[in-house]
């Protein structure tokens, strides 16, 4: 184990907040966008309507455009020219380009390498001395924390765990044995990897566990979401591409694949041996049933049940999940049923009468 020892206190108030004062113009060059105006002193981001003159925000929706008049942002990033008095940053996507200016104007401030006396690292582990590992933090035997990796006090990382390059894993974030995570990945709090995959067989008497031997691989520039749980495969792996992004409370079960670039939102789960391709969006509340592919390309509304395989491309809606446009269409007779029973109703009676003559 390779690793510099150093004390607590150095190890806690690394990150706190600064921003980078910077003119306008150098902010336009970074981001490759064009400054029209006077050039300014910026040192902060926010919103349209609480940007102060110290402040550059962005419009990227064109119904908030009327908001622009009433701001005192000192710089706005726009896709055209306004026609208004403030600095403006010419630039072809105004929110993106936002959030590399924030990125600029706040950057993150560098921890100080090495592991707190207050962690433990098993001696067969391996550490390397740039990363950070803060108290209370256990890793196991036989793991391997890459360069400039940040564990946060309560982690647990098992035994034959491996988290690549960059990564960094939130308080009480917990690795099972044996588990792969890529560089560049952020673990929230409370996120665990490498559970058991829920799998039971019937007896005669009580439900007998299956065997859960298998790990959860997760590649490069993965962000999850705070809560979230990805179960272990039963003899495989369970496989996160790269640059997956899950918001809060998602549930991916065991022997899942989700493919590259794929976005999951809050409460949606996966069921098991499930396969989601790549630019896949699952929106909030939204299911897989287990056993189902979704193509490539694919989105499922909020609260979307897919229960069937999806083609590449497609757009679904409801529960069980049909195609959006024809739920779309579903949605505006349903509002309108009181009124067809009323009217149903009525000509029942009707021909109740005709029937009576």
């Amino acid at each position: 184990m390779t690793s510099l020892i150093f004390s607590t206190k150095n190890i806690l108030g690394q990150r706190k907040s600064a921003s980078n004062h910077m003119l306008l113009s150098e902010i336009a060059q970074y981001l490759g966008g064009v400054l029209i105006g006077l050039d300014r002193d910026i040192s902060g981001a926010s919103t349209i309507e609480e940007a102060t003159s110290a402040d550059i925000t962005f419009l990227a929706n064109p119904k908030y455009r009327d908001k622009v008049q009433e701001t005192s942002a000192g710089g706005i990033i726009v896709a055209e020219e306004l026609g208004i008095t403030i600095p403006q940053i010419i630039a072809k996507d105004p929110y993106l380009c936002f959030a590399r200016a924030v990125n600029l104007i706040y950057p993150e401030r560098p921890f100080t390498p090495g592991i707190s006396p207050q962690a433990y690292v098993h001696p067969d582990a391996e550490v390397d001395e740039t990363a950070c590992i803060f108290p209370h933090v256990y890793i196991g035997q036989r793991a391997k924390i890459s360069k400039r990796c940040v564990l946060y006090p309560g982690c647990f990382i098992g035994e034959g765990v491996s988290i690549g390059e960059n990564t960094t894993v939130h308080p009480n974030v917990v690795v099972y044995d044996g588990c792969i995570l890529g560089k560049e990945c952020i673990m929230h709090a409370g996120v665990v990897i490498g559970s058991d995959g829920f799998g039971f067989a019937w007896d005669g008497k009580k439900h007998f566990k299956i065997p859960q031997k298998g790990i959860v691989i997760i590649g490069d520039y993965v962000e999850i979401g705070s809560n979230c749980t990805i179960d272990r495969a039963a003899l495989t792996s369970t496989r996160i591409g790269s640059d997956v992004k899950m918001d809060n409370l998602v549930q991916i079960g065991h022997n899942v694949t989700i493919g590259d670039h794929t976005i999951i939102v809050a409460q949606s789960g996966v069921a098991g041996s499930a396969s989601i391709g790549r630019s896949v969006i699952l929106a909030a509340q939204s299911g897989v049933a287990g056993h189902i592919s979704v193509g490539d390309g694919c989105t499922a509304a909020a609260r979307a049940g897919v229960a069937t395989d999806l083609p590449p491309g497609k757009i679904v809606s409801g529960f069980p999940a049909i195609d959006h446009r024809q739920w779309l269409r579903a949605q505006n007779v349903y509002k309108d049923l009181p009124g067809l029973v009323k009217r149903i109703r009525a000509l029942e009676r009707r021909l109740d009468g005709i029937d009576n003559d």
